[in-house]
C-alpha cells in the first residue's frame, strides 16, 4: 500500500425514497391518518411498529411508543 496525500475525498447525501403512492390525494390522506398505510417514516413505519409491538410485551403493557430522541 501506498501513501497518497493528493486524494481529495468527497461524501455526497442523495435523496432517497422508499414508498409509492398513486396519487397526491392518496399520499395526503396517508399523511393525515384519514388512509391505512405506511408512509415509511416516524408514522406507521412497519418497522417502528414491530420495535413498539415486541417492546410492550416485554414490559407486560398494552401498548408502546417509540419516538425519536
Amino acid at each position: 500500500m501506498s501513501q497518497q496525500d493528493d486524494i481529495n475525498y468527497q461524501l455526497e447525501t442523495l435523496a432517497i425514497r422508499t414508498g409509492h403512492t398513486r396519487s397526491f390525494e392518496e399520499a395526503a390522506a396517508k399523511f393525515s391518518g384519514q388512509e391505512p398505510g405506511n408512509i415509511y417514516s416516524r408514522f406507521t413505519n412497519p418497522t417502528v411498529a414491530m420495535f413498539e409491538k415486541r417492546l410492550a410485551a416485554l414490559e407486560g403493557a398494552e401498548r408502546a411508543v417509540a419516538t425519536s430522541s
